[in-house]
């Protein structure tokens, strides 16, 4: 894709970029070209300098000019095409970058030059409809923004239609379907009467006495289901808490269930399946995995949600989840633990094989044999042997020549040498093979069928398998076999060949860091081969006996160094503890908020069904009691130490719960240069995030989370600070958050 800066910056003109290697020929063809040649390549000379409208008006009367030359007219032909195809190429990229005028002047200009081009025709009409489109698009969002689900989506389904790949449209369906999911998966609020703290005193009280006291002083409404035992006794002692803990503990310890129907008025059920069945809701939920494997989130799923509604389709690599929002909850964090890119790593290896030899071969080689022969057997003697000497006719004959001096001495050296660069995932294996496959033939005969052959290859040369395992602190674990083979001499065994190899194997794991080089050597093989051929009885002679010996000596040396260095090209990033470690409900109710008094106050419950006196402390009196004035509340925020250069890391805020509900807009400040919101288009070097309390006492809601990548090229500290906007009750702000920028 070529954004629109690039697309609007000057460029080589279109015949320089085409026909450059034509200019080197034109003077020497203008020495002999006919007058239409004369033209053609005067033509070509102007679209060379950039007039490439007149040079193609040009070639294109020289074509048309009779008589016609078929030559002439080809030219024109694929020099017009070629241009044509150019300006649509760029016209085509400035109108995917979103540079729409100049992507129409390209394609007028393709157009000017060739009127029927039906390709630059159909670029003008598609810029034409783009513009349409983004006019209907920003309408759309204007829609959306208003609250206006129903137009904004019709709007840009219908741009959809027109054009599946718009874009802007696309985003906008997706932003009222994700707006229609939360209405429709949001619960009703219980009212801030929630909020108010009372005293109980109850001893071996029917439940449904309770229930009613907390009708009469909260304002509550309960509507009971048929199931539930109205006259089951329980006993509880609680001083200044609130409803909603008292609530929470109350139909917990008696195996009840609550469903908010609005803000004041709940169901309350058994907590059985039957019932869960009955009133719990369940929604869906897509998991489009970038990274992990479906099978494998699935079966994570199944065991830590315990969800038995799962989909799993292994061609998008996604996973479907029907179950509560409590558990859908869970299963979206869990799968943001899982759902990472596997760490890579960039494998330099270096395989140096290095031989010597020296070979000397000094002395006088003398016959090793003497043949007699009689006179008149054959007639005549081999041009080979020389006569020495005869008698009684008997003749003597030896080798010819009678005496070799042999003065050699020749030295080789080799150095073999392999440095390739692999990219490897982590624990994946991968294999390098520099050498050759030797053909060995197998004959195989069988009675009565006759003879058949078969082909298989032996590998000889370098192989290296290496198997990485990168780890969080950016150090990589590697196997390593090396094994170098080469032949030795070819044998021949009743007629089928066969093969002596040499092979040397080396086999280890080793842990480096991030860029460090590792030398394994010491493979040597060392030879010393010494043979001397001796003159029986005239070599043992003290110091002539050297004039009768010939000696011969080889020294061979090779010697392999392999040289791994490991470069970490991408790496899971470490968690945060915040990010890591979450609650994840009880045994029964995965996902379920956990129960207990966040303000600490002092509880006492007796178990149902003891025997006690009933006494109660009305709760309208601490219902009606002035509420505490409470300290402004503190705003807190969480971001991790150090981040990597180009990861991305989450700033978690938060506030505390209390009595009274709190609307605040926090507003982030961090220098666009190192730092920017994860989606965000442009650096303004600012972001706004929304976060509020319920006005339940000590609960609060989730933390809002913002995503952010760093941008920074090189190691540094970035800085993020706060702005607290409250809507009624006064907000402390955090200090500045200061962020180290590593490189890993």
């Amino acid at each position: 894709m070529t954004s629109p800066d690039r697309a609007a910056r000057p460029r080589l003109p279109l015949a320089a970029r085409w026909h450059w290697p034509a200019l080197l020929l034109l003077p020497l063809l203008a020495a002999c070209a006919t007058p239409r040649e004369a033209t053609v390549q005067s033509a070509q000379q102007l679209i060379a300098a950039g007039q490439v409208e007149e040079g193609l008006a040009r070639l294109e009367r020289a074509a048309r000019t009779p008589p016609l030359d078929p030559g002439a007219y080809n030219a024109f032909i694929l020099q017009r095409d070629s241009v044509v195809g150019v300006y649509v190429r760029d016209g085509d990229a400035a109108r995917a970058a979103g540079a729409l005028d100049i992507a129409e002047e390209r394609y007028r200009t393709a157009l000017r030059i060739d009127p029927a081009s039906v390709v630059a025709q159909g670029g003008i009409q598609a810029v034409q409809a783009d513009r349409t489109h983004r006019v209907s698009v920003a309408e759309a969002e204007r829609l959306l923004a208003a609250g206006d689900l129903a137009g904004a989506d019709r709007i840009a389904r219908g741009v959809l239609a027109r054009d599946s790949r718009q874009r802007g449209a696309e985003a906008v369906v997706r932003g009222v379907t994700e707006r229609r999911r939360l209405l429709e998966q949001k619960e009703p609020q219980l009212r801030q009467a929630m909020a108010r703290r009372v005293t109980l005193e109850l001893r071996d009280v029917p439940l449904a006495t309770i229930f009613e006291i907390l009708s009469n002083h909260g304002g509550l409404n309960f509507v009971l289901d048929k199931d539930v035992k109205g006259d089951q006794r329980t006993t509880i002692f609680v001083r200044d808490t609130s409803l909603y803990d008292i609530l929470g503990v109350l139909l917990q310890t008696n195996q009840l269930e609550r469903k908010v129907l609005n803000d004041n008025t709940l169901i309350l059920y058994p907590n059985t399946q039957a019932k869960q069945r009955e009133y719990q809701e369940l929604v869906m939920r897509s998991f489009y995995l970038a990274n992990a494997d479906a099978k494998q989130t699935a079966a994570m799923i199944r065991a830590l949600v315990k969800t038995r509604d799962l989909f799993v389709d292994e061609r998008l690599n996604l996973v479907i989840m029907r179950d509560t929002p409590e558990a859908i909850r869970l299963a979206e964090q869990l799968v943001a633990t899982q759902d990472l890119g596997e760490p890579e790593v960039m494998l330099e290896l270096e395989v140096l094989e290095i031989a010597s030899s020296v070979a000397q071969e000094i002395g006088l080689r003398y016959p090793e044999q003497i043949v007699g022969r009689i006179p008149g057997t054959n007639g005549t003697t081999s041009d080979g042997l020389v006569q020495i000497g005869g008698g009684g006719g008997l003749r003597a004959f030896t080798a010819n020549p009678l005496l070799i001096l042999n003065l050699r001495q020749s030295d080789g050296g080799a150095n073999l040498l392999a440095n390739p660069r692999i990219r490897v995932r982590n624990r994946e294996k991968a294999k390098v093979h520099i050498g050759e496959k030797v053909p060995v033939i197998t004959t195989t005969s069988t009675a009565n069928v006759g003879v058949s052959s078969a082909v298989s290859y032996l590998e000889t040369g370098l192989k290296l398998d290496v198997e990485p395992n990168v780890y969080l602190e950016d150090e990589v674990a590697i196997k390593v076999q090396l094994e170098v083979s080469n032949i030795l001499s070819q044998l021949n065994i009743s007629g089928t060949v066969a093969y002596r190899l040499g092979t040397r194997n080396a086999s280890t794991t080793l842990r480096l860091r991030d860029g460090e080089t590792q030398v394994l050597a010491g493979l040597i093989n060392n030879e010393d081969r010494q043979t001397m051929a001796k003159l029986p009885g005239m070599a043992e002679l003290p110091l002539l006996g050297r004039l009768f010996r010939n000696n011969d000596q080889t020294v061979a040396k090779t010697e392999i160094v392999l040289l791994v260095t490991p470069r970490v090209l991408r790496n899971v990033r470490r968690p945060d503890t915040v990010e890591s470690q979450f609650a994840s409900g009880t045994e029964s109710v995965p996902g379920r908020v956990p129960l207990r008094f966040r303000d600490g106050t002092a509880m006492a419950l007796t178990p149902p069904g003891a025997a006690a006196t009933a006494s109660a402390t009305p709760a309208g009196a601490a219902a009606g009691a002035a509420p505490v004035a409470e300290p402004p509340a503190a705003l807190s925020a969480q971001a991790p130490s150090q981040v990597g250069i180009g990861e991305e890391f989450s700033v978690q805020l938060s506030l505390p719960g209390g009595n009274q509900a709190i609307g605040t807009r926090v507003q982030l400040r961090y220098d666009p240069a190192l730092l920017a919101p994860v989606g965000a288009a442009g650096a303004s070097g600012q972001a706004e995030v929304e976060l509020s309390t319920s006005g339940v006492a000590g609960v609060a809601t989730p933390p809002a989370t913002l995503r952010m990548r760093v941008l920074a090229k090189a190691p540094g500290t970035a800085e993020i600070g706060f702005d607290v906007t409250s809507s009624n009750l006064p907000v402390q702000a955090p200090p500045p958050v200061s962020i180290g920028i590593v490189a890993r």
